[in-house]
This record gives structure tokens, C-alpha cells and sequence, in this order.
């Protein structure tokens, strides 16, 4: 019997904790304030075309870095950063630590560590640029990508996709 009363109250914690959850979700909504958003992955259709101020260029350590619609979180505030990789390929991820969700620079648009890493300010999480990864510091998790191409003058964005 105690194990039964142990389950059932299991059971009723978790649907109240849904409920509550939904009910949060959805009073946001309806206050303009962020949802909860459980996505994996989003695509701009049509893509986003961002007017690059100059061309990207590999080894800069200055990010470029714009705000992009629908970010994962939810919050409209999200930036995300891109930088051109010695390979040509341009790579873009959100500006969020995926430790304490805090943005990873101290709004100056650096990004990197002296070794070539993603590095967040706050608490040395670091994640590799070419791919996202999280490779050392207290994050569990890895980034989020943004799916973009570049020419010298424009930023086309297909969506972004988290890191697996």
C-alpha cells in the first residue's frame, strides 16, 4: 500500500507540475513575455538576408553580431555571432552559455579565448568553433548553431539547429 500511495502521488506531482508549466506558458503568451520553448531546430522561410557593414574575415577575433527572430530561448533580447573560419565556412551560434544561460561576452562581440575556443566570461565554459561543442568548463550541454552562408556583403540565415 505505501508504495502504491508513493506512485500515485509520483503520478499527480508530475501532472500538476505539466499543468503548471502550460499554464505559465501560457500566461506569457498572453502577456508578451517569453515561453517556454523546448525546440530543437528552426528555419526562416525565406531565409534572413542581414547586410554585412563589412566582410567577414577569417582570424578576426571581432565577431559579427545581429539579432535573429524566434531565438531558442524564447527571448527577443538573444543575439547571435558569426565568424568566418580559416576554411572559408562561416559559423554562427547563439549568445548564450548553455551552463547558467547568460550571454557568453561582455557585449564587446569577443568570443574567443587566446587558443581559438568559444569562451563564456562568466564561468570559463568553453566550445569549439568550427562545430559548437562543448569541450571543457561547467557546461553540460552545446550550443546552438546558426544555419547561414555568406559573400562579402550579405548573411543569408536558413535557421539555426542545437548542437548534437
Amino acid at each position: 500500500p505505501i508504495a502504491l500511495i508513493r506512485s500515485r502521488a509520483g503520478r499527480r506531482s508530475k501532472e500538476l507540475n505539466s499543468s503548471a508549466i502550460s499554464k505559465e506558458s501560457a500566461m506569457a503568451a498572453s502577456e508578451g513575455r517569453p515561453r517556454y520553448n523546448f525546440a530543437t531546430e528552426h528555419s526562416y522561410d525565406p531565409p534572413l538576408e542581414v547586410a554585412l557593414p563589412a566582410p567577414l574575415v577569417a582570424g578576426n577575433e571581432q565577431a559579427f553580431v545581429t539579432s535573429l527572430p524566434q531565438p531558442p530561448n524564447g527571448d527577443q533580447a538573444d543575439q547571435a555571432f558569426f565568424y568566418r573560419l580559416n576554411s572559408d565556412e562561416v559559423v554562427g551560434y547563439f549568445n548564450r552559455c548553455t551552463h547558467i544561460s547568460v550571454p557568453l561576452d561582455f557585449d564587446d562581440g569577443r568570443f574567443l579565448n587566446g587558443q581559438g575556443f568559444i569562451m563564456c566570461r562568466l564561468h570559463g565554459a568553453m566550445y569549439e568553433l568550427e562545430t559548437g561543442l562543448r569541450c571543457a568548463g561547467p557546461a553540460t550541454t552545446n550550443l546552438t548553431r546558426v544555419l547561414c552562408e555568406a559573400n562579402e556583403t550579405v548573411l543569408k540565415i536558413f535557421g539555426w539547429r542545437k548542437v548534437r
